[in-house]
């Protein structure tokens, strides 16, 4: 929190919208668990609804449900649990019916129907406490994120204190007027910076090109246009660490006040490129890929693989990419962004179609790398000496309550290859040592340049099959490389 308990009035609002989703999602998390059989309660409304089907008017029923009433209900529940286990009852458990009941034909029956009309509705039960806990994981999630935006705002006050006053005076020579300043702290060693500023007409140079070598474009007599590289450069000067302009940072400053956003500069960069073959036979591909480019130095390359192939595949592999690319682009961490997908997908009442993840983020400061796999294919890792492969067994998401993903982490080197694929791709070398096989097709294939990469790999893979796509494939290749 901010220094001497005092709070931005922003950030204070933040922290009161989160403790509110915190306590919404505690009260989903107070919601029954889901059930895998049958409660007593539940076997002895069934033993009723069965006793009133069939032993009403029979000449036995007093003694079977009166002196023989506990052996009887220990033999019934003994049929319900095998019924549980094998779906059927076991020939001992017929014979004593046939033995002990003068009507064990309809006795059969009627356990049958009603325990399956009783496990249905536990089902339907389960279906529905397992909505209300996606939902209550979606609803901390978001609190989550909220606490976080309201710690990043911590300390910021201070930063943005310590650079205005030196950053007007370096702005000036810009004819560049400061109106305001905002610093919004997303990883504890990075600082991003907000600016309102707008141009002033005032005479700072005879030839008007160039001051303290800041490059300055005139417009007529009276408006011009300071680049936001050049604001970037006073900035940096100001706060002792290199920034450059973020991704949606605007080109230039006019005489119209605008916001602007900088971000440190990073060390590294990623080359990205992208290969596709439809499945032969269909119009569109069940596969799906995002390349993103976040504020925050990070970069996003994720592969969907809808289930099957055709436009239903290509329409749930897109809804995942949509999703991860909004989670994301919200500011969610990647492995919150894949929980919420998994509580999305269960939400999805009666589809039965699914998509897998595989998703990597490269932190373009460190090199670390971040992997998700979600029932995804094998991930490739090459470097100028050994290749690594990245597994995974995890279902797709949609299917279990529980987010069944792999994660793992890496700091890559500069000059290493991502590759990843869809199983279309993978699936398409022979059974028979196929890991290996595609190991030593990447390494054959392997070039500087990604796209080039991609193409080549997708080529080789697709003359392997006599150009007869039997799936949708997709190769995406990052190649890492350190700013000289």
């Amino acid at each position: 929190m901010a220094m001497d308990g005092w709070m931005r009035p922003e950030q204070e609002q933040m922290a009161q919208y989160a403790e509110a989703f915190y306590g919404l999602a505690a009260l989903f998390q107070r919601l029954p668990c889901q059930k895998e059989r049958l409660s007593e309660e539940e076997l002895r409304v069934l033993f009723e609804d069965v006793k009133e089907r069939v032993c009403v008017k029979c000449q036995k029923e007093e003694t079977c449900w009166g002196d023989a009433y506990f052996s009887n209900c220990r033999m019934l529940y003994d049929c319900l649990r095998e019924m549980e286990q094998s779906g059927t009852f076991s020939p001992e458990q017929e014979q004593y019916l046939r033995k002990n009941c003068g009507r064990s034909g309809q006795m059969s029956l009627a356990l049958r129907a009603g325990y399956e009309e009783a496990r249905n509705q536990l089902l339907w039960s389960n279906r529905m406490l397992e909505q209300r806990q996606a939902a209550g994981e979606q609803i901390y999630q978001t609190a989550e994120l909220l606490r976080q935006t309201a710690q990043s705002f911590a300390g910021a006050a201070g930063a943005e204190q310590r650079v205005a006053k030196k950053l007007r005076r370096e702005l000036q020579y810009l004819n560049v007027e400061l109106d305001d300043i905002r610093a919004f702290a997303r990883e504890t060693d990075k600082t991003e910076y907000y600016l309102t500023a707008h141009a002033v007409n005032r005479s700072i140079w005879s030839g008007g090109a160039l001051w303290k070598d800041y490059p300055v474009l005139r417009l007529g007599k009276r408006t011009q246009v300071v680049s936001a590289r050049s604001v970037a450069e006073a900035l940096s000067e100001s706060c002792g660490e290199k920034m450059c302009p973020a991704p949606d940072c605007r080109a230039g400053v006019t005489d119209v006040p605008m916001i602007f956003h900088f971000v440190p500069e990073t060390n590294y960069q990623l080359f990205c490129g992208v290969a596709r073959v439809t499945k032969t036979g269909e119009m569109v591909s069940g596969d799906n890929y995002t390349l993103l480019q976040k504020d925050n130095g990070k970069i996003l390359m994720s592969l969907a693989d809808g289930m099957g192939s055709g436009t239903e595949a290509n329409r749930e592999s897109e809804k995942v990419i949509e999703l991860l690319e909004q989670f994301l682009e919200a500011g969610f961490p990647q492995e919150t962004a894949v929980r919420l997908i998994n509580s999305c997908m269960l939400l999805q009442n009666g589809s039965q179609m699914f998509s897998t993840i595989d998703l990597c983020m490269v932190d373009l400061y460190n090199a670390k790398c971040d992997m998700i796999k979600f029932g995804a294919a094998a991930t490739f890792l090459i470097d100028e000496k050994e290749i690594e492969v990245i597994r995974s067994g995890a279902l797709p998401p949609g299917v279990m309550q529980q987010s069944d993903y792999e994660s793992l982490h890496r700091t890559l080197k500069s000059g290493e290859s991502i590759v990843m694929m869809t199983d279309g791709v993978s699936d398409a070398l022979p059974e028979e040592n196929r890991e290996q096989a595609m190991a030593e097709l990447i390494i054959r294939t392997k070039t500087r340049n990604a796209q080039e990469y991609a193409r080549r790999l997708m080529e080789r893979v697709y003359l392997s099959q006599k150009r007869q796509a039997r799936d949708d494939m997709t190769i995406l290749i990052g190649t890492i490389f350190e700013k000289k």
